[in-house]
């Protein structure tokens, strides 16, 4: 029986902390401290497509500055794709 005892005991206190634990998150989540995984992948994911796609605008924005336009077009633009798919995941 003793063993059994401690056993109890020790279920106890790991619900204890797991309880614990469970208020702790909801708190932040209230908070606004602790947010949900998706919303702050999602976020992030926005933000990079957008960051992409400012960097592939790049070309069309800054061709005509130059001597030959579709040159540096061409130049821009390969860099710019260089940029986008090393930073692809």
């Amino acid at each position: 029986m003793p063993n059994e005892s401690r056993t109890l005991t020790e279920q106890r206190i790991r619900k204890e902390r797991a309880l614990a634990t469970m208020r702790e998150l909801q708190l932040k989540q209230l908070e606004g401290t602790l947010l949900p995984a998706a919303a702050v992948e999602a976020a992030w994911a926005g933000a990079v497509i957008k960051l992409r796609n400012a960097v592939l605008a790049i070309r069309s924005r800054c061709a005509a500055q130059f001597a030959d336009p579709r040159h540096a077009e061409q130049v821009i633009r390969r860099e710019c794709e260089h940029c986008a798919e090393a930073n692809r995941g």
